[in-house]
């Protein structure tokens, strides 16, 4: 319980004041503002190719049950705080907004019709995770942070290494819903895992 309320004191974000729970009981938010966002990124957003062991078809296959699973779980009533789906910020959203909204029978499932990547970016910022120590930081982490300031400036190497996440955007359509999902990995690690930081701009950045 006290790792818990450190999340929610670190990582509570500001949930979008133009969702519709009533309305939009999964999704949030009316088709017309998700294509606004579509085309947001898609005009914006970079595309990078250079990203080794990324294969984009595989990428996008691997995603479709955990996003079905990150959705029986929001139906179903998981504490998204107790697992990896989605990083802190995100899971508190959907705890808070599940636990504050009346939400109707759902279909069991998302029968997904088509993927499409809209962006693939490499950004210079940390990845939370639940997981983590406060949110913030694994084993690895710590290891480095210690290390580096053991050893000193002299190893600027060191000391300059910043934290390096990838972030791809993709588009799902299903027979009830058209979301954007947001799946990062933390590059820093040695083999890192994907989760979900945003759905349909849920989550203010």
């Amino acid at each position: 319980m006290l790792k818990k309320n450190i999340l929610y004191l670190l990582h509570q974000s500001n949930i979008c004041k133009r969702i519709c729970t009533i309305t939009y009981p999964w999704g949030w938010k009316d088709k017309t503002l998700i294509t606004n966002q579509k085309n947001y990124l898609q005009k914006k957003a970079k595309i990078n190719n250079l990203i080794d062991n990324f294969n984009e078809n595989e990428f996008i296959k691997n995603t479709i049950y955990p996003y079905n699973l990150i959705y029986k779980s929001y139906i179903g009533n998981i504490d998204f705080l107790d697992y990896g789906y989605t990083n802190p910020s995100l899971s508190i959203a959907l705890n808070k907004i599940r636990s504050t909204s009346q939400i109707p029978q759902l279909p069991n499932s998302i029968n997904i019709k088509d993927v499409k990547i809209l962006s693939n970016e490499i950004k210079e910022e940390i990845t939370t995770c639940n997981f983590k120590y406060l949110g913030y930081f694994d084993k690895e982490q710590i290891i480095h942070e210690l290390s580096a300031g053991a050893i000193g400036p002299e190893v600027q190497h060191i000391w300059d290494q910043k934290p390096i996440k990838q972030v791809v955007n993709l588009l799902y359509e299903s027979d009830n819903y058209y979301d954007i999902v947001e799946w990062e990995r933390d590059l820093m690690l040695l083999n890192p895992t994907w989760q979900v930081s945003n759905i349909n701009n849920l989550v203010n950045k």
